[in-house]
């Protein structure tokens, strides 16, 4: 039997997975067809910082996008630090922009080439 983890931001961007051992995802989001869901609680202080960033940008660049990218790199960091201590044998990410982010920088990066996939 496969060990599957899913890593995504949004747990609502993901397909239905057959027994994944891990969700691996943001804040207190649960899923309701496994209680394996290991959840980044991301501090106030990195909160407050994407939303400085935000009307920063929104203010004097003129662009309403919003984009969290304190959050994005507290996630993928600790994401990381998750895969270098456990063993996985497939990895399903929810875009590519977390694989890329993710993948590169792990040391056991050749086991999940062929196998990893996009939700």
């Amino acid at each position: 039997m496969t060990k599957t983890i899913l890593i995504a931001l949004d747990i609502n961007k993901i397909p239905y997975v057959t027994n994944p051992e891990v969700i691996l995802t943001l804040g207190t989001q649960k899923i309701w067809y496994t209680t394996s869901t290991k959840a980044i609680t991301v501090p106030k202080r990195i909160k407050l910082a994407d939303s400085l960033l935000n009307s920063f940008i929104k203010k004097f660049f003129k662009k309403s996008t919003k984009r969290d990218i304190f959050t994005f790199n507290y996630f993928t960091k600790h994401a990381k630090k998750y895969l270098k201590k456990n063993n996985y044998d497939q990895v399903i990410f929810e875009n590519n922009q977390l694989k890329n982010k993710i993948l590169p920088n792990l040391t056991n990066e050749h086991q999940y080439v062929a196998k990893n996939s996009l939700a």
